[in-house]
C-alpha cells in the first residue's frame, strides 16, 4: 500500500542518515516529497466544504488565489479583468496550468499581487513578468538556502563540533578563506539561479515528461521507479559533466579551476559549496534539466531534489570525515579537491567505481599535514 511503502521509505532514509544528524534537512525534504506524493494519491477530499473547482486542482489548489484576492488586487490586462496579477499569470484557469499554479503559489509567498502586477506592467508581458518573478524568487531562495545551510554547518563544524577532539589535529579555515568563498558564491548566484527559470519554462510549456500528480504516472510504485530512473540518469550525467570539466583543458582552465583553488582541507568549508564560476554551476546542474524530456519526474519532488542538491553541496565541502556506505560523502569529496582526478560523483560512488575514478581516502582527510598542496 502507498502509505506503508512511504513509511518504509522514510525509515530507510532515516537509518541511512542516522550517522550524521546534520543531514536531518535532507531527511525532511525526502519525507516531505514522499508525503506530498502519497497525499496526491488520496486527493479525493473528505472535506465537504471543498468546492468542486478547487478539488479538481492539485496542490496547492485554488483557494490560495481566493485568499490573496480583494477588490484592490484586481488586475486588467488586454481587456480582461482578473482577481489578481497571479490569476492573470494563470490566465484565469489554474486547473490547466498545474505546474505554473504551483510556481505562482510559491511566488505569492514572497511577493504581493501588487508586486506581481508591477512585473507584468514593466515587462509588458504576462509571460516575461512571470518568469522574471520566478528568477527573483529563485535568487532569494538560493541565497536563503546557501547562507542558512552554510551557517548551520559552520556552527556545528567549527563552534560546536560533534566531538571535542575534532580539531586536535586539524587546521581551521581562516576567515579570509570563508569571506573569499562567500563573495564568489554570491556573485555566482546571480547567474546560477537562471537555470531553474529555464527548467520552469520547459516544464510549464510541455517540453518535458514532468507530471504533477502520482495518478498521472500510474500510482506510487511507478512514482518510485520513475525517480530511480531519473535520478540515476542525473547522477551519471553529473559525473561525466564534472569529469569533462577536469579533462577538457579549456573548460578546466577558464571555468572549473576557480573552484579548485580550494585544494587543501583547511581551505574547504561549507561556504565553498557554490564558490565557483557561474557557468561551472550551470553545467554541473544541467543534467537535472537535460533529462526532463527523457525521464518522467514528479514536479514537486523535482523541486525538492534541487533543494537537496544545494544542501548536499554544503555537506560535501566541510572536509569532515562523515560518510554512509556508498554515499559520496565529505571525505570522498575532500580527496577530489586534493587529488583532482578522483571522486567526480555527486551523491553516490557507483559512477566512480564503475569508470575507475574512485579513490578511498587513507585515513582522516582533514588532519594537519595529511595532504600537501597539489601541484
Amino acid at each position: 500500500r502507498p502509505r506503508s511503502f512511504a513509511f518504509v521509505l522514510i525509515l530507510a532514509m532515516a537509518a541511512s542518515l542516522s550517522s550524521r544528524w546534520l543531514l536531518v534537512p535532507l531527511l525532511v525534504l525526502g519525507t516531505l516529497a514522499t508525503v506530498l506524493a502519497w497525499w496526491e494519491t488520496n486527493e479525493t477530499s473528505t472535506d465537504a466544504l471543498k468546492t468542486e473547482t478547487s478539488a479538481s486542482i492539485p496542490l496547492p489548489g485554488y483557494n490560495w488565489l481566493t485568499r490573496i484576492s480583494s477588490p484592490d488586487t484586481e488586475f486588467t490586462w488586454n481587456g480582461i479583468t482578473y482577481s489578481s496579477a497571479f490569476d492573470a499569470m494563470l490566465y484565469g484557469n489554474p486547473a490547466a496550468y498545474a505546474c505554473r499554479n504551483f510556481n505562482c503559489w510559491l511566488n505569492s509567498i514572497l511577493f504581493s499581487p501588487k508586486v506581481a502586477a508591477w512585473f507584468i506592467q514593466k515587462t509588458g508581458s504576462i509571460e516575461l513578468g512571470h518568469y522574471l518573478l520566478c528568477y527573483v524568487r529563485n535568487l532569494i531562495g538560493g541565497c536563503l538556502v546557501y547562507y542558512g545551510t552554510a551557517a548551520a554547518f559552520s556552527y556545528f563544524c567549527y563552534m560546536y563540533p560533534p566531538l571535542e577532539s575534532t580539531w586536535d589535529d586539524r587546521k581551521r579555515p581562516t576567515r579570509a578563506i570563508m569571506w573569499d568563498q562567500i563573495r564568489l558564491a554570491q556573485a555566482s548566484l546571480v547567474i546560477y539561479t537562471m537555470l531553474p527559470v529555464l527548467d520552469e519554462y520547459l516544464v510549464e510549456n510541455g517540453y518535458t515528461k514532468v507530471y504533477f500528480t502520482v495518478q498521472e504516472i500510474g500510482g506510487m510504485g511507478m512514482y518510485i521507479l520513475s525517480h530511480l530512473f531519473y535520478f540515476s540518469l542525473v547522477e551519471i550525467g553529473i559525473y561525466w559533466m564534472h569529469r569533462t570539466l577536469h579533462t577538457n583543458k579549456f573548460l578546466y582552465k577558464h571555468v572549473h579551476m576557480l573552484h579548485h583553488k580550494y585544494n587543501r582541507p583547511d581551505t574547504l568549508t561549507p561556504w565553498a559549496s557554490i564558490a565557483f564560476h557561474p557557468l561551472d554551476g550551470i553545467l554541473q546542474a544541467s543534467p537535472y534539466v537535460l533529462f526532463l524530456p527523457i525521464a518522467p519526474c514528479h514536479y514537486v519532488t523535482h523541486v525538492a531534489m534541487l533543494f537537496f542538491t544545494a544542501i548536499w553541496a554544503t555537506y560535501i565541502h566541510d572536509s569532515m570525515d562523515f560518510n554512509v556506505w556508498e554515499i559520496m560523502g565529505s571525505k570522498y569529496h575532500t580527496v577530489h579537491h586534493t587529488h583532482y582526478i578522483y571522486n567526480y560523483g555527486q551523491v553516490f560512488t557507483f559512477c566512480d567505481r564503475f569508470w575507475g575514478t574512485f579513490k578511498e581516502p587513507e585515513g582522516p582527510t582533514g588532519v594537519t599535514g595529511k595532504y600537501k598542496k597539489a601541484a
